[in-house]
């Protein structure tokens, strides 16, 4: 149980740093693949390693070409992958499609906020994340998904 409340402590902090900096730190993902291994040592119940690992990988390459294009940060995509760790192939193909239909209806909702506040206040000093032409702080969805999802392991 411990360890579930850090993996989301991480991803809240990972939506947190993505906010207002549109950047996840390297040491949160790390963290997330830390914690997964500490689970590992300790003798959770953590069924078949490998294929956790293989769902890790299998993001990676998925999402690799989506930074290399700029649609995607290297943050997200290292993300995305260690969350990946947490839920094993089992659940990857649900992870990647919840992470598209959360991060499409996210992109609307920040959007038209964006839009909102900038008509509110101008361009007063907001963070980046709501600044004209930013990338959407992609981490939010990201978590969203690994939670709703992170039940079912």
């Amino acid at each position: 149980m411990i360890a579930t409340v850090a993996f989301g402590a991480l991803l809240l902090a990972a939506s947190c740093f993505d906010v207002l900096r549109l950047r996840i730190p390297n040491m949160i993902p790390a963290g997330l693949v830390a914690l997964f291994s500490l689970r590992i040592i300790l003798g959770s119940s953590v069924p078949a390693p490998l294929d956790h690992l293989m769902a890790m990988v299998l993001a990676l390459l998925i999402l690799l070409p989506l930074f290399a294009l700029d649609m995607l940060g290297g943050g997200d995509v290292k993300l995305v992958a260690a969350v990946a760790l947490w839920l094993g192939m089992n659940q990857l193909a649900a992870l990647l499609i919840l992470v598209g239909i959360v991060g499409g209806i996210f992109a609307v909702v920040w959007l038209a906020m964006r839009w909102l506040i900038r008509t509110r206040l101008g361009d007063r000093k907001l963070p980046i994340s709501l600044q004209a032409r930013a990338p959407l702080p992609f981490a939010l969805p990201i978590m969203i998904a690994a939670v709703l999802l992170l039940e079912k392991v």
